[in-house]
Order: structure tokens, then sequence, then C-alpha cells
């Protein structure tokens, strides 16, 4: 296994977003998500899209990365995001502005049914993982929709950031309401679900990142949008916020420091010959 890293993905991407007033929560995380949309960009630069490559983008969210692969595989190649947001899906769909682009509402665990029959040359996923349980079965799923030569490229957060951990927490004592559908797992766990699901990887790095919210309001707005809807700011005490932005503003910007995996995947050879690869 390569543990190289490329040039493109070696800097810390910490992005500075505006406060933005949004008129609905998909707008809202289109307008909230730079760092994850920056992180994005890069690990397109290092997929190598070719002009009439078949891609997937799973959990594609509000399409901004959907349709720069889009742009990529050019009017010969073809993308299809999903994600199971409904919302977004209608947004990216709005948005779309290119013939070679689709966009669908369904979920990971659908893959095999959504995808049936398309047989893709890339299955990108950028900052999606850390909402899928199963990962093992969504790889395997994976998969089966690659063509011999096919590859498979994610990118996701490998633990909870200290900072919304701390405010979560503000919101709802347990935490356990708004952060119970991540599930993160550290790159020699998801080394482990590549494998078992049949895969052969590539290259696998674990880094760490920063992304800086310039008031506590952007801040609130990221998390809210990122948890759809589950951390509300409106429930946490005035006073809490305050204490909160005292411990932890820098010059009344936020920090989120964020450990994340990405690694690239192919099929085992085992399974390319069963293809009559």
């Amino acid at each position: 296994m390569r543990r190289d890293l490329p040039r493109n993905l070696d800097r810390d991407a910490g992005v500075r977003g505006p406060a933005v007033a949004a008129s609905s929560p998909a707008q809202a995380y289109r307008n909230a998500s730079l760092w994850q949309r920056g992180r994005g960009q890069r690990l397109i630069a290092f997929a190598g899209v070719r002009p009439g490559e078949l891609v997937l983008d799973l959990g594609c969210g509000t399409g901004g990365l959907t349709r720069q692969l889009a742009e990529l595989v050019g009017p010969d190649g073809r993308v299809l995001g999903i994600d199971p947001d409904e919302a977004r899906i209608e947004l990216a769909r709005r948005t779309a502005g290119a013939p070679n682009l689709e966009f669908q509402v369904a979920a990971a665990e659908t893959l095999g049914e959504v995808a049936r029959n398309r047989p893709f040359d890339l299955v990108f996923s950028n900052f999606v993982f850390h909402w899928i349980r199963d990962k093992r079965a969504v790889l395997r799923l994976m998969r089966d929709l690659l063509r011999p030569a096919g590859r498979i490229l994610v990118q996701c957060v490998s633990s909870l950031p200290a900072l919304v951990g701390e405010l979560s927490r503000l919101a709802d004592p347990s935490g356990e309401r708004i952060l119970r559908d991540f599930a993160f797992e550290e790159a020699a766990a998801l080394a482990h679900h590549v494998e078992g699901a049949g895969l052969q990887l590539l290259r696998l790095e674990e880094q760490h990142g920063t992304h800086v919210y310039p008031t506590l309001d952007a801040l609130l707005r990221w998390w809210q949008a990122t948890t759809h809807d589950r951390f509300d700011p409106r429930t946490v005490e005035p006073a809490a916020l305050s204490r909160f932005a005292e411990q932890h503003g820098d010059g009344g910007a936020f920090r989120v420091r964020e450990t994340f995996c990405w690694f690239e995947a192919r099929l085992a050879p085992a399974h390319s010959w069963g293809r009559g690869g």
C-alpha cells in the first residue's frame, strides 16, 4: 500500500467563510461548507478525471463539486450525483446547467438500485462517509458499480472535532441527539473496511486541517447546516454562548481543527478477473 501524499493535498485548507443570511437550510449549507468544498476540489484535482468518463458523486449535497466533475468529463461523459437530502438535490437540479449532469434523491445504501447497469469509471465521495454506519456494505455496493479499471476516491472526517462537540453539548447536554448519526472511524478501520469489501487499497492518508469562521454567527450557521438542523442555536442559552465565545474565540474568529482521511481504491485482482478484466 502506497502512503505517499500528492502535493496538491499536502496543505492545510483553512477557509474563511462569510456569515450569510440563507433562505433555506440547503442554501445555508451551500454557503457555509467552503472548507469541505475546498478539500473536495483538491481531491478532484488528484482524481485525474478524463473526458468521456462516467462518474458517480455519492453524497453530492447541493452539487458544487458534481458540476466540476461534469465539466471535466465533457459532453461525451456523464455524472450522476445522489444525496438523501431532498432540499439539497432540488437546489442542485436548479443550478445544474449541464446536459451531462443528473441528480437523484437516494441514500448510499440504495446505490445498487439507483445506479443499476451503469458501470462507473470513478465513484467519488467527499465528506460523506462519516455519516455511513455500515461502511463495508456501502463499499461493496461501490465496488459492484465499477468498470474493471474503475477507481473509488473517498474523503471523510475521522473523529469529532472537539470545538463542535462542545458546541453541540450546549444545545443538548448529552450531545447524543445532535451527534448520534455520525459514524467516525480512523484510518486503520477504513483500510480494514476497504480490503474487506474486496477492494485494493492504493493510497490512504490521515491528515489534519483547520477551517476558520470569522464570527460566532458563521460558526453556528455552518454547524446547523452540516447537522441538517439537528443543532439549533436558538436552544442555547445566550449566557452559555457568551462563555463559549470568550473561551474559544481567537480575535473574534473560531477555528475548527479536524482530522480526516482520504483514500483511493480499485477492484481487487480477484474481482477484476471475475469481470473479465
